[in-house]
């Protein structure tokens, strides 16, 4: 009897087993990438609403250093309004930023040492943010303006 040789099969392409664990590792890194996504973006968010404060705070400070009284308000868009009409700010920036229908701006007026008390609700709970701003129970950070 004669063996009969046969040739060993060409492998091309890949198994079912190597397919699913591509498709795995792949699944798992698009996860990663999109919670780093959310937030740097959060972080980003927070980070503006911030330099809006500072903005705000000087704008204050500059028109009681120029009227030599503290501007009349009774919200953030009061306040800011006044101080665009008045030129010490040259954008409005929205109470409600991103119109879910809740402010992320608050502007209040204190007793000694602080004058007004700015804040702006935080995505993240990062440095400086405190638990509730007039009954919101968001995250908040808070400047005061003396």
């Amino acid at each position: 009897m004669q063996k009969i040789k046969t040739k060993p099969k060409n492998k091309k392409g890949f198994t079912l087993i190597e397919m699913l664990v591509v498709i795995g590792i792949i699944g798992l890194l698009s996860t990663v990438l999109l919670v780093s996504v959310s937030r740097i973006r959060k972080n980003s968010i927070d980070t503006r609403r911030k330099a809006n404060l500072e903005n705000v705070r000087g704008a204050t400070s500059m028109y009681y250093s120029a009227k030599s009284s503290w501007p009349t308000f009774s919200s953030w868009a009061t306040l800011v309004s006044a101080l665009s009409t008045s030129g010490y700010i040259s954008d409005n920036i929205p109470a409600d930023e991103d119109g879910d229908s809740l402010n992320d701006y608050s502007a209040e007026t204190c007793t000694s040492p602080c004058q007004i008390k700015l804040c702006s609700a935080c995505e993240l709970d990062g440095e400086g943010c405190t638990n509730s701003v007039g009954g919101d129970t968001r995250k908040w950070y808070c400047l005061e303006v003396k």
